[in-house]
């Protein structure tokens, strides 16, 4: 949520490093007691077939086997988690949830369009083989005007889709852009009806159902069904605020 975006991401950070470390000191655990149990066994001692204790030493060896393969898989968790962690940490997309989401997207909008603008007249000096114009442009190089060339030397440019395709991601921020301004500064908007309480927390970006007890089994898979999901924290049944989760909202509103 927009109040506490940082401490969030902080807190799931922290959380995938002790699940990180936990699986770790898990793994170690099990594969010394692996060890320990394979140590009583005699090198290279086979198993005595028809002996009387053939049936336990196999049971125990299979014992054996399945604790390495535990300690293997709790190693691998652990490291699926500090990847996490690292995702989490060195991830740069912009959330909606961030208090600081129209200035980033604004900021990145106008890196677009100044690329966007770089491509075409790039394109333009690369179809006239006006290498002098070319190198005038903010971000040319010698090194880029022999990539827009091919092995031959003849004209090649910007791949045609990156222009069209840089056009859609702008439009594609403007409209982002547009929605956060559109509830920015709004007052959060409540409706109940029949103990059912719908609120649109703007300061959240959230839209939260609030039941008077718990749902049943099958309005809870129409919500997860909707992109709601229960938060424990506001005691509420939530997704991300846009038009068309208030429209879906409201379709756990008691009828009549």
């Amino acid at each position: 949520m927009k109040h506490d975006y940082q401490e969030r991401k902080q807190n799931r950070i922290t959380r995938a490093l002790e699940l990180a470390r936990k699986k770790e000191q898990e793994s170690d655990q099990l594969y010394d007691h692996a060890n320990k149990m394979a140590s009583v066994i005699p090198m290279g001692q086979p198993i005595l077939v028809g002996h009387h204790s053939e049936k336990r030493d196999r049971r125990f060896r299979g014992r054996i086997h399945n604790t390495f393969g535990k300690a293997f898989k709790s190693a691998e968790q652990a490291e699926y988690y500090r990847e996490k962690a690292q995702i989490i940490e060195s991830n740069d997309a912009i959330s909606s949830d961030d208090p600081e989401a129209i200035s980033k997207l604004e900021d990145k909008l106008a890196r677009l369009s100044a690329h966007h603008a770089f491509m075409k007249a790039a394109n333009k000096c690369v179809r006239k083989h006006d290498m002098a114009a070319f190198l005038q442009l903010d971000g040319a190089s010698e090194e880029l005007w022999k990539e827009l060339h091919d092995e031959n030397g003849n004209p090649v440019g910007f791949p045609h889709y990156r222009l069209p395709y840089a056009k859609a991601e702008m439009k594609r921020i403007e409209t982002r852009i547009a929605l956060l301004k559109r509830y920015d500064g709004q007052e959060n908007e409540e409706t109940e009806k029949g103990g059912v309480r719908i609120l649109r927390n703007v300061v959240a970006n959230r839209v939260q159902i609030f039941f008077p007890s718990k749902p049943d089994e099958e309005t809870r898979t129409r919500l997860k069904k909707a992109g709601f999901r229960w938060c424990r924290r506001e005691s509420a049944w939530q997704r991300q605020l846009s038009s068309w989760a208030e429209w879906q909202a409201k379709d756990f509103l008691p009828a009549g």
